[in-house]
């Protein structure tokens, strides 16, 4: 068995957080030298066009970023991901399916990426500079492990799993950093992260050996019999005192295609508590939501007024589930492949913003 781990290296050092609710973390802040550090995480402020972002970029493999940013006058999170390009970034909206809307340009040492934006038919330069002045400090681990199933075999099926996760910095006020260690690794205490980072990494592989037993080879080795698995998270939110994780993971164990979905983790820092619907919205918030969420999904997948939601996808309405997300300005409810539309939609994520759901938001 061949393993390769790759621990963080802490990529920011912030200052305590304030006490009291709203307070900003300090200002001061420090990003090491991003050219010998091979995992990271920022937050990056800057524009496009006239319009102000905030980006959260982690380096999440060793040729992969991932991350979200906003609009920060809209508050919906917009994914991106992509790879290095020579020496440039190339990062990928998820945004309109029918045009490429693009980040590309260079990622210097001190966390400044600049470059041009592509979209809407037009291009904007940009300059997004580091900036954590209200974010909590983060530090990035990432594992990658694989295992040939028929040893000796040079056309043997492989098994390989990845997993990267976000872990609180050694700068964070020690209390909040207890809060999201346990938000992260369900309540467990974790003493050795790189450890904990490469656990499911191991179990998903021993599960694989096991197939070994069972595989039918008289014909030939099956195109099925290679098994992958990758897990990472991502940063979607980060303004104290909100914290805002997804957690993706994706499984294929042979078959038509893989398995796989995003959950979602609003942390509320100053009060230690992982966020339920019920600490966002009144009682009576379903009734207000359904009709906001159908008018969201008809503005992305362009279904025309006339036409029931039940003609693409499974349910004749969306209802508010616990998988949710918060910003600034909005609430977004994800849902993953099959739970309301085929898998071929993907994930369906909607975002609501709350100026036009005041009345069922707790104050």
């Amino acid at each position: 068995m061949r393993r390769i781990l790759l621990l963080a290296v802490t990529c920011c050092v912030l200052a305590s957080c304030g006490s009291k609710r709203g307070n900003k973390p300090s200002a001061t802040t420090h990003v090491t030298d991003l050219k010998t550090t091979p995992y990271y995480y920022l937050q990056l402020k800057g524009t496009i066009g006239n319009e102000h972002i905030t980006m959260q970029l982690i380096k999440s493999g060793p040729l992969l970023f991932k991350g979200y940013y906003v609009y920060d006058n809209v508050g919906e999170p917009i994914m991106v991901w992509g790879n290095p390009d020579d020496d440039e970034i190339v990062l990928y909206e998820n945004t309109d399916p029918t045009e490429e809307r693009t980040f590309k340009g260079r990622l210097d040492s001190a966390g400044v990426f600049k470059g041009k934006w592509r979209g809407k038919g037009t291009t904007y330069e940009f300059t997004l500079q580091p900036d954590f002045a209200e974010a909590t400090p983060l530090d990035v681990y990432y594992s990658v492990d694989s295992v040939n199933l028929l040893p000796g075999n040079p056309n043997t099926p492989i098994g390989e799993a990845s997993n990267c996760i976000v872990w609180p910095a050694a700068a964070t006020e020690p209390s909040v950093a207890d809060f999201i260690k346990k938000s992260i690794s369900g309540g467990r205490q974790v003493a050795d992260v790189a450890g904990f980072v490469k656990r499911d990494i191991d179990s998903f592989l021993v599960t694989y050996k096991t197939t070994a037993r069972d595989l039918d080879t008289t014909e030939g080795i099956p195109a099925t019999a290679s098994w992958s698995a990758d897990a990472d998270m991502k940063v979607v939110w980060n303004r104290y005192p909100l914290l805002v994780f997804e957690y993706f993971s994706y499984e294929y164990t042979g078959g038509a295609h893989g398995n796989y979905g995003a959950q979602y983790q609003v942390l509320d820092l100053e009060k230690k508590k992982i966020l339920t619907l019920d600490d966002v919205f009144r009682a009576d918030y379903k009734k207000v939501l359904v009709p906001e969420l159908e008018k969201a999904f008809r503005r992305i997948y362009k279904l025309e007024p006339e036409r029931p939601l039940s003609s693409i996808l499974l349910e004749k309405e969306i209802s508010p589930n616990n998988n949710f997300l918060i910003t600034d300005k909005g609430v977004a409810f994800s849902y993953t492949p099959y739970e309301i539309g085929p898998y071929a939609m993907g994930q369906v994520t909607l975002f609501i913003p709350f100026k036009d759901i005041e009345s069922v938001l707790k104050k």
